[in-house]
């Protein structure tokens, strides 16, 4: 049955390959691979999409400093970091939209930085750089389990913005390895890509954890600086200024010795943090993590043992079939360096250390680790299975098995993001952003408009956005 679908599916795709002209044959397949991607992710929570609202600091910090700042509100640090992609959507907003229209262009800037990486993946794979294999790693970037913090909101674009640029900064250097020529010649395509890594380099840290060890990496290979091509070396540069803003310009209550001592004193919450952040997620999300911390911390550990050396045999696995495995060492390195030193800065900043192993605490920052170990898993057990000689191997079934395991533990964590309050009578009443901004004109006058649990997300329009608002229709 297997072998007869899978030649039926091959003719199918030999015909349309006769058919159609080459470019345009793959282009539709990647238009329709990534419309697929895109269909899956908003079905995991249909009414983000559909009814649209505002979300945390989208209020109380882009749109506020955007309506009190102007464009000065693009030279602000939040956290220690620019936002600029955030600053740019907010102040596009309050100067040309009315307040009606600000969750929907939010959403779309939050859909956009989500397609950015697989129409870079797309790019890549047709340009020759990266095996169509990798488009199995579309599965977890898709379906990651821990979702509820970051899934389709503006704050959290800057996990996924970069990421495109960083998947291109990584084919630039695995193809000039390879001794090939440059696939990006055309200059209106290299001002767009120096375009987009600006705004990438000065919208979080993330580029900077992953581009500079990999320019680093690239400079000693050639034993030369590596300036060119300049639109990759330029923006990669200037992301540095991430890190020395929220690590050397940003005051915390204790040092990093400090922080790692107390850490060290703690290694039963260690082993949590460990636990429910970076292995939980490879086995499907919360579920496993409901489990194993009922178990002592010796049997705890054993399992996070047994994962962590199923992750060593799936890289082992991918190494062997990439012409450059140094590239994906260097991506486990970045990756290992961004999750411990969220451990470390939450540590700095005074947080509470028992609520750094809440479920869902920090899950932007442990994202990166799950959608890379699970690409790496998964890829790792199609090259496997797919090969008649390796189909019935140990490590074949290991990761079998954890396959199954991961589909029956898998959690969807995303949640509603509904806005409520109580009154002094204890009734519990929602919070509907269009009813707020409807009573505003009512007031006549600029109010509060709460637009996540608690009054701390809120912001408050200032006379031309309330005049826009009141003008138009309702």
């Amino acid at each position: 049955m297997h072998g007869t679908t899978t030649n039926v599916l091959q003719r199918i795709r030999q015909s349309a390959g006769q058919r159609l002209p080459p470019r345009l044959h793959g282009f539709l397949v990647s238009a329709a691979l990534i419309g697929l991607c895109a269909l899956g992710y908003h079905l995991r929570r249909p009414s983000i999409s559909l009814q649209p609202g505002l979300y945390a600091e989208d209020g109380s910090i882009f749109l506020q400093q955007a309506i009190d700042q102007g464009t000065g509100s693009l030279l602000q640090l939040y956290a220690g970091y620019s936002h600029l992609l955030q600053r740019i959507t907010a102040l596009t907003a309050v100067n040309l939209l009315s307040p009606y229209d600000y969750p929907r262009f939010f959403l779309l800037v939050a859909w956009i930085s989500y397609l950015l990486p697989l129409v870079s993946v797309e790019a890549l794979i047709r340009a020759g750089v990266f095996s169509r294999l990798i488009r199995v790693a579309y599965i977890p970037y898709v379906y990651y389990p821990y979702g509820s913090e970051t899934y389709l909101n503006l704050p959290n674009a800057y996990i996924f913005f970069p990421l495109g640029f960083i998947l291109i900064a990584y084919g630039v250097v695995a193809r000039q390895g390879s001794g090939r020529a440059e696939a990006l010649r055309v200059p209106l395509l290299k001002g767009v890509l120096l375009l987009y890594g600006l705004v990438a380099a000065f919208t979080g840290p993330f580029m900077a954890i992953y581009t500079i060890p990999l320019l680093i990496f690239n400079g000693l290979r050639r034993r030369r600086l590596p300036i060119r091509p300049l639109w990759l070396s330029l923006p990669v540069l200037l992301s540095s200024l991430q890190i020395y803003f929220s690590q050397l310009q940003t005051d915390y209550p204790l040092s990093t010795a400090q922080a790692l001592a107390k850490l060290l004193r703690r290694p039963a919450l260690l082993l949590d943090w460990f636990t429910v952040h970076l292995i939980s997620p490879l086995l499907g999300g919360y579920k496993p993590w409901w489990y194993l911390r009922e178990l002592p911390d010796p049997l705890q550990l054993l399992a996070v043992l047994v994962v962590l050396f199923l992750v060593v045999l799936a890289v082992r696995v991918v190494t062997r079939n990439m012409g450059q495995p140094a590239l994906l060492y260097l991506a486990i390195f970045s990756t290992l360096v961004l999750s411990i030193s969220s451990l470390l800065v939450a540590t700095r900043r005074g947080v509470d250390l028992d609520a750094m192993v809440v479920e869902d605490a920090g899950g932007r920052f442990f994202y990166w680790n799950t959608v890379l170990f699970l690409s790496v898993l998964l890829v790792a057990f199609v090259l496997l299975a797919r090969d008649q000689r390796t189909r019935n191997t140990a490590t074949c079934r290991a990761l079998a098995i954890w396959l199954v395991l991961t589909l029956v533990f898998y959690h969807n964590n995303v949640v509603a993001r509904a806005i409520t309050e109580e009154s002094p009578t204890g009734e519990i009443k929602t919070l509907v952003y269009a009813e707020q901004l409807r009573e505003q004109c009512k007031m006549a006058h600029p109010n509060l408009i709460q637009i996540y649990g608690g009054r701390l997300w809120s912001f408050i329009l200032d006379q031309r956005q309330f005049n826009r608002l009141c003008a138009g229709p309702s």
